[in-house]
């Protein structure tokens, strides 16, 4: 009884959403499949399915619009009197209109309905593959988390009746699927960390020359490279931020960002089960962005532009988001004597001040509430029934993710701190490179 109340309800929101999405005065003149629509209610009779007076169909096309009340509100007339929308809200209605079918899935209603289009889910098939890629083999708690606090979904029950129905949807079409024979789904985590506090060596001497972990980790570095030579011309936008920061900074910001994402598309098929990558959008956006906006080097019209557009975004590529955070810790100190010894070129006129702002955005980013100087902290926030899973070497420096300050898709994320205040040959301290 309680699954059937879920759907009985979806099948209430479906025969009301065609009225409150066909006249609504924002979304006039909305077409809607008719028969395709009508074939997804349980039960529908299309023989005495009658249409209601406010609706008129098109039997040449076989569409149905409202009269966009009346030809008044945000229409204009079209040919042979009819009315038609104004054409800055012909995108949003054929998106809508493409997305009838996430009206049968119990706990979407015209709001949700909306809310789902806007993140870039245009119909059940998206879903489906968000929940293989992002949920599959988790609790069903973690993708109510995700319709809730990155889809903007208001009710846990809805997020819930999402879920199961996607969740029990993905299960039958496995049905009958050797399972053994697909690929198991990956993990991935995000090495965070100032700049020389040591990312390259902790990910090339440890994952690569480690034969245990050879096999079993693919290694996606910063995408460097890219921001070094830019375009048919060669730019180098990294060498152009530090010599004009004022002028570069939203230009460079956003496409470390787009680079990321690309960078993320590249690896997102490897057959390895632990992906490491190199910093994250959420330490560009938590970290450095916050740091050029401090520094007046982004106005606050361009770090609106780049907020107005990287939740959005973010919300739409799950593969985006971590299974968990490594944060590289060290002294603002410590990671200028090693930024003099590598001598990047275009990090020549990076300062000891600078560094010290980055660090204390990191700080203030993974660790709110702790703050202070480097070295190992005690930052345990695991829930009891966690703890006992994890090593004792590293119970006290795994952590969630959590606050008002943090990106809503990365909250409850596991994070670990690693102190990397101490120089390490990894060569000769093999008790190191083993920890």
């Amino acid at each position: 009884m309680d699954k059937l109340l879920p759907r009985a309800a979806s099948v209430l929101d479906a025969a009301a959403a065609a009225p409150l999405l066909l006249s609504s005065p924002r979304m006039p003149a909305l077409h809607l499949a008719c028969s395709s629509f009508l074939a997804a209610r349980p039960g529908a009779n299309r023989s005495r399915t009658r249409s209601p007076q406010w609706l008129h169909c098109d039997g040449a096309r076989g569409l149905c619009s409202a009269e966009a009340a009346r030809r008044g509100g945000d229409t204009e007339e079209g040919e042979n009197g009819r009315a038609v929308p104004e054409r800055r809200q012909r995108g949003r209605s054929d998106a809508l209109a493409g997305s009838g079918e996430l009206l049968a899935i119990p706990g979407v209603g015209p709001r949700n309905l909306r809310k789902l289009v806007d993140k870039g889910f245009d119909g059940v098939a998206q879903l489906k593959q968000l929940y293989r890629d992002k949920f599959f083999g988790k609790s069903n708690e973690k993708m109510v988390e995700f319709l809730q606090n990155s889809v903007g979904i208001i009710h846990k029950n809805h997020a819930e009746s999402i879920t199961l129905f996607i969740k029990e949807s993905v299960d039958e079409e496995m049905k009958g699927t050797n399972t053994s024979k697909l690929p198991k789904r990956r993990l991935t985590f995000c090495v965070e960390g100032n700049i020389s506090v040591g990312k390259t060596t902790f990910l090339q001497r440890i994952a690569n020359e480690t034969i245990e972990l050879r096999d079993l980790v693919e290694i996606v570095p910063e995408p460097i490279a890219k921001w070094q030579d830019v375009g048919p011309e060669h730019f180098n936008i990294l060498d152009a931020f530090y010599a004009e920061p004022e002028r570069y900074a939203y230009t460079f910001q956003n496409y470390v960002f787009v680079t990321r994402v690309m960078q993320e598309k590249e690896s997102a098929s490897g057959i390895k089960p632990l992906r490491l990558m190199e910093r994250s959008v959420f330490s560009d956006r938590m970290v450095f962005v916050r740091a050029v906006h401090e520094a007046n080097w982004m106005n606050e019209m361009e770090i609106s532009i780049y907020d107005s557009w990287f939740d959005p975004v973010v919300s739409s590529l799950p593969g985006l988001i971590p299974d968990g955070f490594i944060y590289l810790r060290a002294s603002p100190d410590t990671c200028h004597k090693r930024m003099m010894v590598r001598k990047r070129s275009e990090e020549g006129g990076v300062t000891l001040d600078y560094l010290r702002g980055l660090h204390e955005k990191h700080e203030s980013w993974l660790l709110p509430s702790k703050g202070g100087g480097s070295g190992v902290l005690s930052v345990s926030q695991l829930p009891v029934h966690l703890e006992g899973s994890l090593p004792a070497d590293i119970q006290d420096r795994v952590f969630y993710l959590e606050g008002d300050h943090m990106h809503s898709s990365i909250q409850k994320v596991p994070a670990l701190v690693l102190d990397c205040e101490h120089d390490i040959d990894f060569n000769k301290d093999i008790e190191a490179k083993r920890q």
